[in-house]
């Protein structure tokens, strides 16, 4: 196991190196980076999310997860939109921040693996169902957002609608289509399993996101964006935190809490660092993708340093 984590992590430290050198040495294009981002966002995420719901034996119980994941999105979302009208003039800048603050990067690539480390298997696999709300999110929340802050802007609520017609939310029935297969019981095929697609796939889908996010970084772009990163980080540490522990009080109310491993998941997948769909949804949006790879880089860096150790002390045991 120490040896998949030193892999991944190489992979996305040799990758995000790989994209910023390419431009540097104008091997290729900063612009190259959009239909990179844009196809792991529409086939790369949800192919792998529909492989891996699949899998997945569902339970009725496990309904809180996903449920509490989208309302903390949401959340989130709000407490954004409201930061980025109090500090910034740009609409883009706005809807940016809005989506930092938003979305977590609850996958394999951070939160995934922070709980597959403390609880294993068991830990994996909540995970994966807490990642269930990430693609109808994605579609019906951070597009739209996105949509609404580009320069011509348009109302939330009217984008949120005709966002179910854009091309790019084909991502959601991919999802859902898992969802169906796994409540059916139909048998996932031995022959997927035999030749490693899902992993395939996330090394694949993983190397490409983090090249294109090199493509987009700008290191000296950092002493601008103070205001930017700090409210990121405020919001995503601080509030996340407490937006997760409210909604963990609410499961107490009721006759199925949230409980051990899976009440310490939620609460860790609650205060991750931004996603990396921050960069992909900034890229295929045109909202600021070079200050969108600067935010994500700093914020990612900020959790690794501070915040991971804490998480590992405080979270090492379930009470």
């Amino acid at each position: 196991m120490p040896l998949v984590i030193t892999l991944s992590a190489v992979l996305i430290i040799v990758a995000t190196a790989g994209g910023y050198a390419a431009r540097r040495l104008r091997l290729m294009r900063e612009r190259s980076s959009r239909p990179m981002m844009t196809w792991v966002m529409v086939f790369g995420y949800s192919s792998i999310a529909l492989l891996t719901i699949w899998q997945l034996k569902l339970r009725w119980q496990d309904i809180w997860l996903p449920l509490l994941g989208a309302l903390h999105v949401g959340v989130m979302a709000a407490v954004g939109l409201a930061a980025g009208r109090a500090l910034f003039s740009e609409r883009r800048r706005r809807g940016l921040l809005a989506i930092a603050c938003a979305v977590g990067n609850v996958g394999p690539t951070m939160g995934g693996l922070v709980v597959y480390l403390l609880y294993d298997v068991e830990g994996l696999g909540l995970a994966n169902v807490y990642g269930l709300m990430f693609t109808p999110v994605t579609v019906l929340l951070l597009y739209p957002i996105a949509k609404a802050h580009q320069s011509e802007g348009e109302p939330l609520a009217r984008v949120m609608v005709r966002s179910l017609l854009d091309w790019r939310s084909v991502a959601l029935p991919i999802a859902l289509l898992g969802v169906v297969l796994s409540v059916a019981g139909v048998p996932y095929p031995s022959v997927l399993r035999r030749i490693h697609l899902v992993d395939v796939l996330v090394f694949v889908v993983t190397a490409m996101a983090y090249f294109a996010i090199g493509l987009r970084l700008y290191v000296g772009y950092a002493l601008t964006l103070k205001a930017m990163i700090a409210t990121v980080s405020v919001v995503r540490f601080g509030v996340g935190l407490a937006v997760g522990l409210a909604l963990y009080a609410v499961t107490r109310l009721t006759p199925w809490p949230l409980e051990c491993t899976a009440m310490n998941v939620f609460i860790i997948e609650a205060f991750v660092p931004t996603a990396v769909s921050t960069v992909a949804v900034a890229d295929m949006f045109r909202l600021r993708p070079r200050l969108a790879s600067i935010v994500f880089v700093t914020n990612t860096t900020a959790y690794l340093v501070i915040i991971l150790p804490l998480v590992v002390w405080i979270f090492g045991g379930c009470p």
